[in-house]
């Protein structure tokens, strides 16, 4: 761990905000879908094989997509703590999430609710937030 870095997350991984959360059809309502019409198609009639795989292989490519989406972001979190932490003792100016204007000296970084955040001062700016970076 990196000297004023802080990990404050106590969510798992993988939430339900996440990927899933952003597609059109989540990955639980595709399985309940699937499972409804499995239930309830009759056996004299079954499903075409054809149409079955079609089915899998919707669902096999909605869970690679969701899964590379939460990669993406778990990265993009790891690259704005590597970001603050080469913030670490160097002045910024920027706005806090209440869009309160703040400058000063970066004492750390921390991580809180999936949002990475520099603190300075008594004030946590935001990463993504941070309009200039004074070197010293």
């Amino acid at each position: 761990m990196v000297a004023g870095v802080t990990d404050t997350t106590a969510a798992p991984a993988s939430s339900p905000a996440t990927a899933s959360g952003r597609a059109s059809i989540s990955r639980d309502q595709f399985l309940k879908i699937l499972t409804s019409e499995l239930t309830s198609q009759d056996p004299l009639d079954p499903l075409k094989n054809s149409d079955f795989i079609q089915q899998l292989v919707g669902l096999q490519s909605l869970e690679q997509s969701a899964s590379l989406t939460d990669s993406l972001s778990s990265f993009e979190k790891f690259m704005q703590m590597s970001s603050g932490s080469a913030m670490i003792g160097k002045s910024v100016k920027g706005l806090t999430a209440g869009g309160q204007e703040v400058s000063g000296v970066v004492s750390s970084v921390v991580l809180e609710n999936g949002n990475v955040s520099l603190v300075v001062g008594s004030q946590k700016l935001p990463v993504n937030s941070v309009t200039e970076i004074l070197g010293q």
